[in-house]
């Protein structure tokens, strides 16, 4: 039987181990997006990229730094990164990161699916006109356009999502939860 005393310390250390946890998870999320980032600034066009001013681009049509893999990993990443964000800000629970690595799955394959032509097209003529005075969203219907399908991008996406999953796993924030037989124990 545990005393007052050592119930408090248990409970701190936790909350110790859950708060160093949530912060490689962030950091870990920013590592990634900002290995996104170099990766267009250094392999991609200028008019690849929404955000990014034409003026930091380092590409000057010579041979791609990431090579074939420089296609496919901001995909990889975008997803991985997200879901360590979510992860790190929402989830609770071993439930809760599952729900959040297939919400993100789900929601990446829809945006990439999105971007075959005759999807695109179908999509582009229902973005409503008031989208066009938003920054981020006025540039919607580019997005579906001018983007291209890639089965790969489709494997990017899962395979970011299982490594993120195993991420968050293997880290310190989810092994601090109690975890049995895939239901939460209710000791702490």
């Amino acid at each position: 039987m545990m005393t007052y005393a050592m119930q408090q310390l248990s409970h701190q250390t936790d909350l110790n181990y859950l708060r160093r946890s949530r912060a490689d998870l962030l950091f870990a999320a920013i590592a990634a997006l900002s290995l996104g980032l170099c990766i267009y600034l250094i392999d991609r066009q200028p008019e690849t990229a929404y955000l990014i001013s034409n003026g930091l681009f380092l590409n000057d049509n010579v041979r791609p730094v990431f090579g074939v893999m420089g296609n496919y990993l901001p995909t990889f990443l975008h997803v991985y990164a997200f879901i360590l964000l979510s992860a790190a800000v929402f989830a609770q629970s071993h439930r809760q990161v599952l729900i959040i690595c297939l919400s993100w799955l789900i929601i990446e394959i829809i945006f990439e699916i999105a971007q075959i032509n005759v999807i695109a097209q179908s999509l582009a003529i229902h973005i409503p006109d008031w989208f066009s005075v938003i920054p981020v969203v006025n540039n919607t219907a580019d997005y579906f356009l001018m983007g291209t399908f890639d089965t790969l991008d489709i494997f990017s996406i899962i395979a970011g999502t299982l490594i993120a999953y195993i991420t968050i796993s293997l880290s310190s924030y989810l092994r601090s939860k109690p975890f049995i037989c895939g239901a939460e124990n209710s000791q702490h």
